[in-house]
């Protein structure tokens, strides 16, 4: 479990990702809110520190702060350009052919 330096770490599994999704979405507003409803950066260190413990506890990987941000960041990002090549492909076909979303990236799209 220990990572030595210039390894590249192993990606997120399914159960991390969701350990991660089910983290950041009840904190959502405090970290990528409004500014009135944001917290400070220390505040927000602090949230992703404990995100980040989460997603120890199963054990695949040490997964640091710093990781569970950059996931999450990309996850956000990955939903949303998902769901705009859906809106894509849905307006070249017509209505007729219409893909979802895995459960995980609608979760993601409804806060983010």
């Amino acid at each position: 479990m220990a990572h030595v330096t210039g390894e590249r770490a192993p990606a997120f599994t399914a159960e991390e990702l969701e350990k991660l999704v089910d983290g950041v979405l009840p904190q959502y507003r405090m970290l990528y809110g409004p500014p009135d409803q944001q917290v400070s950066a220390h505040q927000k260190k602090g949230i992703w520190c404990a995100i980040a413990k989460d997603v120890r506890t199963l054990g695949v990987f040490s997964r640091q702060r710093t990781h569970c941000r950059k996931w999450w960041e990309d996850l956000r990002r990955w939903a949303r350009k998902m769901a705009e090549a859906q809106l894509e492909m849905a307006s070249q076909q017509g209505r007729g052919a219409h893909q979802t979303l895995n459960p995980l990236m609608a979760r993601i799209l409804a806060v983010a």
